[in-house]
């Protein structure tokens, strides 16, 4: 959690020097109070309602009970208590909780043996249980659609399973979904739907491996078909270092109504008793069209999620001087935490405003509920929004009489028609439901309780927010509005660094800005609505297209700490002498970097140039386009090391600086033997080297299987540790030689064949083999050191521009001697 400064002198002397956000800012991974002793947090659910979110987590396996935490903002946690205590909470499983008309629902799965549905009428209980042991294996997660359909999702070895509900109780038969993560067991899945698409996140394998991780998947119906993303995935990975087994995720709306956050548990290692010990981590989801990306996984600090740019929780006992009143109605405060008017009879919109105004996007959200109706023809209640005077405005209202939720629009004094959306069955007008406004251009998007009702386009821009009623008493809670919609907080959010920055996630601001642009219009009129030239990209969402010489983009980002970092863009060009340059201020990051011609404007290449000085802390890094005309796709930021010359000849009766991943390792008679019989890896260096040679002399023992070197290998884990069985538990590449020839592939916890040559190779007789990377051009060669078997260019998003050096096997029996890296 934070740490405050205790002396006045240096807080003062801090707050001049850093940006305002830098001073409220949380690093994971984050301890809550009154945790599980020994046993920390793990599987965090959050449940967003009326503006405040509750946290909530599994319980350890010897305790009972389900604890609750809760935040106006995701980062400042009050403990809530126990919420559940009934004995069936015992060791009780990723506890989540659904909030449906009136009531709190809780699905969990106590030792992993089934689930309970528990109810209540508080996000902090008492929950009590309203079901016997339904049966299904763990990690249940309920979805609710837009038509009111209700969907629950738990675990199964291979992929994940859905099954559609009757009532917050019943579970029709299982579907397969396809989210899978490589066949393997599958657990933790979060869905959300946005533009028509659900969007589901999962992990796997094992809660106590390292190699823990989260991928997503994507499809067009909620029961099946979901295609995981496999450009993406893994979307969250760390096996090394401070901060592994990344897992178990939530997805939860910002506290400005327009940003993703994903929640999920690091491992720690285990209690006394032999459990996993986990802490909570929160990062920031982003999205470039259809690919979601998550700007993580972070372990240094990161600026707290934005605040609304207008909220009011009534938390007075007058309504104030920030709201006004439109055509009367008898209003009041209850209680410091909801607005209420009890004027019935009248047929009038009796009005609340706020004196706040929205930006011409946005994204309002209002919370009421209904006391009483009266007789008239049609009573009702609901919010006002884009409201600049009786003659502009757009309400949105929900009416018990026609079970229905009603929108209008009235522009110039014209009134543009009633629209209608019918809402389900035993919906409860006197129970808490929010409306949700999104406004993006002439489009509103108007949900009730989540669920998408009704889209309809008007010619209103920006306006104020308010409450209203028409013969009727409601209570109004909790309202904000935030001049962000469509996800376009990722503009001028911090990117962290080392990180991925999206070409189109230039700041807000405008010309001269956040950018410069020779057009004044979106050439390719994609994604944003301002002068940048946006286009569709093949490789999957947008990119900026038609930059021409002296044009350029400024990028907020969060540097981790003072250094020499590597930076890869993603460009394309049919051009020859294309320039760009990176800047921090006035300072020059790159001097000139040459861009090569693609061959296309589809040809995509990363380009890498090392070394460059950044500085700690949020800054804005502009890129200059110099000479020509290039498109952008994105820059990635890696930490910068200087590759070593390193040499082991594998003298001594140790392995040194080696980390055996898998397989039986040893050191005997100056030889690195490796046992076979399974796949086996080790590896050595840095993460962060990007160009170097590695060679090695191999003895394949016995026929079949292969042997190899790994070079660019990132998180490595052992494939075989928790009944795993992955062979591919890294990412990089393998360059190996068989009986029949010498081949490349690409491990991406998957295996991706690349190319291979055919050639005979004994076994018992040494093998030279080196295997050089630089940039995008893996060159492998094999007895002959001048002319490469394979040459090979990576072209593809996926390449790895950087990683550690190592030996891998694949059944077979293996020696290596005279393992060399340098530069």
């Amino acid at each position: 959690m934070r740490k405050y400064l205790k002396i006045l002198l240096v807080l003062m002397v801090g707050c001049l020097i850093l940006p305002a956000s830098l001073a409220q800012a949380y690093q994971n991974p984050q301890t809550l109070s009154n945790e599980w002793e020994t046993y920390g947090s793990g599987d965090p659910y959050i449940l967003k309602f009326k503006g405040d979110y509750y946290l909530y987590v599994s319980t350890k396996d010897s305790e009972t009970g389900i604890k609750a935490w809760s935040s106006p903002d995701l980062v400042n946690w009050t403990y809530a208590g126990l919420v559940a205590t009934d004995p069936v909470t015992k060791g009780a499983y990723a506890p989540e909780v659904i909030y449906w008309n009136g009531y709190f629902y809780m699905y969990t799965s106590p030792g992993g043996n089934g689930h309970y549905v528990l109810r209540s009428e508080s996000p902090t209980g008492p929950f009590t249980v309203q079901t016997p042991n339904k049966g299904l294996s763990i990690d249940g997660h309920v979805f609710i659609d837009d038509d009111g359909q209700w969907y629950f999702y738990r675990a199964e070895h291979g992929q994940m399973v859905a099954h559609p509900m009757s009532d917050p109780y019943t579970f029709g038969a299982g579907h397969q979904t396809g989210a899978s993560i490589g066949g393997g067991w599958t657990e933790g899945a979060t869905v959300i739907k946005r533009n028509g698409k659900y969007y589901m996140t999962y992990t796997g394998n094992h809660v106590h491996s390292p190699a823990y991780r989260i991928d997503y998947a994507v499809s067009s119906n909620p029961l099946t078909g979901f295609e995981p993303a496999s450009k993406q995935n893994p979307v969250v990975l760390s096996t090394e270092g401070p901060m592994i087994g990344l897992g178990h995720n939530g997805l939860v709306t910002g506290p400005d109504l327009d940003s993703l956050y994903m929640f999920y548990h690091n491992w720690k290692g285990y209690t006394p008793e032999g459990w996993p010990i986990r802490s909570i981590n929160m990062d920031r989801v982003v999205w470039n069209g259809d690919k979601m990306l998550v700007l993580g996984p972070t372990a240094t600090s990161q600026p707290d999620p934005d605040m609304p740019d207008f909220h009011d929780r009534f938390n007075r006992t007058a309504i104030g001087s920030n709201w006004y009143n439109v055509n009367g109605g008898h209003w009041g405060i209850y209680n410091q935490e909801l607005m209420w008017q009890d004027s019935m009879g009248s047929t009038a919109a009796h009005k609340q405003i706020t004196n706040a105004a929205t930006d011409a996007n946005y994204t309002a959200e209002f919370h009421m509920k209904q006391m009483n109706r009266g007789t008239s023809a049609s009573p009702r209640y609901g919010a006002t929004f884009s409201y600049v005077n009786e003659d502009n405005y757009g309400v949105a209202m929900l009416s018990e009489l026609h079970n229905r939720l009603e929108v209008n629009f009235v522009v110039d004094g014209v009134s543009q028609g009633w629209v209608y959306a019918s809402l389900p069955s035993g919906f409860d007008y006197s129970k808490w439901h929010s409306i949700r406004v999104e406004k993006s251009g002439n489009e509103f998007r108007i949900y009730v309780d989540q669920m998408l009702k009704i889209v309809q386009s008007a010619n209103l821009g920006g306006g104020q927010v308010g409450y209203l009623t028409e013969d009727t008493h409601a209570d109004f809670a909790y309202v904000a509005f935030s001049n962000k919609v469509d996800g376009s907080n990722a503009w001028d959010a911090y990117k962290p660094v080392p990180g991925k920055v999206e070409a189109v996630h230039y700041m807000s601001g405008g010309e001269g800005i956040a950018y410069h642009d020779t057009t004044a219009n979106n050439l390719g009129g994609e994604y944003r609505k301002d002068a940048v030239d946006i286009r569709v990209n093949p490789e999957g969402g947008y990119n900026v297209g038609w930059n021409q010489s002296g044009e350029w983009l400024k990028y907020k980002v969060n540097v981790a700490s003072t250094g020499a970092y590597d930076v890869t863009f993603r460009m394309a060009t049919t051009m020859d002498g294309v320039q760009i340059r990176l800047w921090d201020g006035t300072t020059d990051l790159t001097g000139i970097v040459q861009i090569p011609n693609t061959g296309g404007w589809d040809e995509w290449r990363s380009i890498t140039v090392k070394g460059i000085p950044l500085t700690q802390g949020l800054r804005e890094l502009r890129v200059e386009f110099v000479t020509g005309e290039a498109d952008f796709a994105s820059m990635e930021f890696q930490h910068h090391a200087s590759v070593p010359h390193l040499t082991d000849n594998f003298d001594g009766s140790k392995s040194g600086d080696w980390k055996q991943w898998e397989g039986s390792w040893s050191v005997s008679g100056g030889l690195y033997h490796s046992a076979g019989g399974t796949f086996a890896k080790a590896t050595i260096g840095n993460d962060h080297w990007a160009d170097y040679t590695v060679e090695a002399d191999i003895r394949m023992n016995e026929g079949g299987g292969d042997s190899g070197i790994i070079v660019r290998g990132t998180n490595p884990a052992n494939g075989l540790e928790l009944g795993q069985g992955n062979a591919d538990f890294m990412q990089g590449y393998y360059a190996y030689i068989k009986t029949d020839g010498v081949y490349l592939g690409k491990q991406n916890y998957n295996w991706s064949p690349l190319t291979g040559v055919n050639l005979a190779l004994s076994t018992g007789t040494w093998h030279k083999m080196k295997v050089v990377v630089q940039g995008t051009n893996i060159k492998v060669y094999v007895g002959d050191m001048n002319v490469p078997k394979i040459d090979y260019n990576d072209y593809s998003e996926t390449a790895f521009t950087h990683g550690k050096a190592g030996l891998r096997t694949a059944h077979q029996s293996t020696s290596f001697d005279n393992f060399t890296v340098y530069p």
